[in-house]
């Protein structure tokens, strides 16, 4: 593990085969996200370098091992538990990370199926690994679920989105949005492109899903404790 390149534009992880594990320009917060399963936008406390200072990570399962055994050959292929086992164990060892968990009453998107049904395309291979596409105001998936979906919903509208469409298949999508109509740092004179709609009226007319404000017990993860990592 080592600090990221701050020239690197790329953020990404890969999984290989053979148990190698390559995390490119994650901060603390999003190595948190993805060892605990919690969204992002539920890890509250910590100190305010965990979502500035940014971390490259290469990592391999040991050789036999279930989690070297476990890992696709696709590198979007979510990691498998023991992978994120060993990354929780280096968080605890090398930020001296310590955590709870709470249950806390809190503003969420509910994403629910339209009046007039989903939209949505049947992958005709739902054994297949998931794949998509994330382009600025494009949003582009094969084999995906809605709990896939509701993550990437989160990101954009920074909030908790709780999939209660009652889907439960894996399906194919592809809706077009205006990026900048659900920017809550555009100023009012923000440029809005006529040609798509707002990402909430996307999401209704060409996938037939939307979302409804609501509040919900909503369970976050708490930082009690996190230090910059020793080095290597």
């Amino acid at each position: 593990m080592k600090p990221a390149d701050p020239n690197d534009p790329i953020v990404a992880w890969h999984s290989y085969p053979g148990g190698r594990v390559v995390i490119t320009n994650f901060t603390l917060t999003m190595l948190i996200e993805a060892a605990y399963g919690v969204s992002i936008y539920n890890i509250v406390g910590g100190p305010s370098w965990k979502d500035q200072e940014a971390y490259s990570i290469t990592a391999r399962a040991p050789a036999g091992s279930a989690a070297a055994a476990a890992i696709s050959d696709k590198t979007k292929a979510p990691p498998p538990p023991e992978i994120l086992a060993m990354l929780r164990s280096l968080l605890e060892d090398r930020f001296s990370l310590m955590v709870h968990r709470e249950t806390r009453q809190l503003p969420v998107y509910a994403l629910v199926v339209g009046r007039r049904g989903p939209k949505l395309q049947i992958s005709r291979d739902p054994s297949a690994e998931p794949d998509w596409s994330i382009r600025r105001g494009e949003i582009v998936a094969h084999h995906c679920d809605m709990a896939w979906l509701s993550g990437v919903l989160e990101r954009h509208f920074k909030r908790t989105v709780l999939n209660q469409t009652g889907l439960t298949g894996k399906y194919d999508f592809h809706f077009k949005f205006d990026p900048r109509s659900h920017d809550v740092t555009a100023g009012a004179d923000a440029i809005i492109d006529p040609t798509r709609p707002p990402l909430e009226d996307a999401l209704e007319t060409q996938t037939g899903l939307k979302l409804e404000e609501t509040k919900a017990a909503v369970e976050v993860l708490v930082i009690d404790r996190a230090r910059r990592p020793s080095a290597n």
